[in-house]
């Protein structure tokens, strides 16, 4: 689905309409042929397509009307920045799938219950390293909202294509890479260092995603980073 802001004419807009993409690039905007990709049912995305309708599911079926009515609540008091910058309402059913959508990633079971607080998860700021190894990603310990001595403090990360230097990072082919969680008894230790989800080599830029669920459930929107490839000592 394509986000487009009208003007007098079109002033930005971006996605797909048709078989035409819009986006950004240093030049300004971008309108290209929508490419497709060769495999659009790999085993990530069938996994992927494959909760997302067992979470529409459990939204019908599971949830009191009484939960529904606190995700809509919390939906209707909370505002949402979509691709263009622009402030947008959302549902209910959206901010229970922005969630647990990402607790599925982590192999967590489903959260009925709306956040009480309206508002997103705070920010966190956090460092990432692909250091001496072009097969690992370290994160930093996450600095802002994020409290590594709070049971149910999340940061999940993920990561894209690596792309040589020189060239600009984008955020194609995103894959999760691992998450942390707070814990009170034990608190997780740093850096957190993880097997990448691609081959990587040395010199290579990957772009790296954090995202932060507090113990409220609420999401944060993503942190975005980029890292450099080392080569292997």
């Amino acid at each position: 689905m394509a986000n487009i802001m009208f003007g007098v004419a079109v002033a930005a807009a971006s996605g797909s309409v048709g078989g035409t993409t819009f986006s950004r690039g240093a030049g300004g905007a971008i309108m290209r042929n929508r490419s497709r990709p060769i495999n659009p049912r790999s085993s990530l995305q069938n996994t992927r397509r494959a909760n997302m309708a067992y979470l529409t599911k459990y939204w019908s079926g599971t949830l009191t009307e009484q939960q529904r009515s606190d995700w809509r609540a919390y939906a209707a008091g909370t505002s949402w920045t979509n691709k263009l910058g622009q402030s947008i309402s959302n549902s209910g059913i959206s901010a229970f799938l922005r969630l647990n959508a990402l607790r599925a990633i982590m192999g967590l079971a489903p959260n009925a219950a709306g956040p009480l607080a309206m508002g997103h998860a705070g920010g966190i700021t956090q460092g990432f390293l692909a250091e001496n190894d072009t097969s690992k990603l370290q994160m930093d310990e996450p600095g802002g909202a994020f409290d590594k001595d709070l049971d149910a403090d999340y940061v999940l990360w993920f990561a894209g294509l690596p792309v040589e230097a020189g060239r600009v990072t984008g955020f194609k082919g995103m894959r999760f890479v691992g998450f942390v969680e707070g814990d009170s008894v034990a608190a997780p230790s740093f850096p957190d260092e993880q097997t990448a989800p691609y081959t990587m080599a040395a010199g290579q830029n990957v772009t790296v995603k954090a995202i932060h669920i507090d113990p409220e459930s609420r999401v944060s929107s993503p942190v975005y980073s980029t890292v450099t490839a080392a080569p292997s000592i």
